[in-house]
């Protein structure tokens, strides 16, 4: 059963790339929000259907008494902050990584490239394929970890 408290609630599904991207978006912008995973909840199902047309389109996002159905992240919280000033910025940023992290992962990728070109140019091929191996395995861990803390 569905129950939400503030002016802003998403309705989501594990796995949705939208969902996660607009989740992110209010998170980075400080929104609080309530969340409703409607593979979890049937009422939030239905009610994601009523406003869907009969389909279970996500995200679809109530804000006060208006109901929008795959809202353009930008846009939506452009609007929550217009409609609703007191709420930016005052979200915690849980699931949120600090700023050194993103810069460290992308060094650490960044330099798994140049050794693996430093190993094709000395005619090490071999461990050329396994510095490429390794950074794309890094990229895609990352971002499991990533997707992971989002919910």
């Amino acid at each position: 059963m569905s129950t939400t408290s503030g002016p802003v609630t998403v309705y989501w599904r594990p796995g949705c790339g939208y969902c996660t991207r607009l989740r992110l978006s209010l998170r980075r912008a400080g929104i609080p929000a309530d969340e409703v995973n409607i593979w979890e909840d049937a009422d939030g199902a239905a009610f994601v259907r009523s406003a869907a047309g009969g389909n279970e389109t996500v995200p679809t996002v109530t804000v006060g008494d208006r109901t929008l159905v795959n809202p353009q992240p930008r846009r939506l919280v452009a609007s929550i902050a217009a409609q609703y000033p007191d709420l930016v910025g005052t979200a915690t940023g849980a699931g949120r990584a600090p700023a050194w992290a993103a810069v460290a992962q992308w060094t650490v990728i960044a330099a798994l490239i140049v050794l693996s070109f430093a190993m094709d140019a000395l005619g090490r091929g071999a461990l050329s394929w396994a510095a490429d191996g390794v950074a794309v395995v890094t990229y895609l861990g990352l971002r499991a970890i990533r997707a992971r803390s989002l919910g």
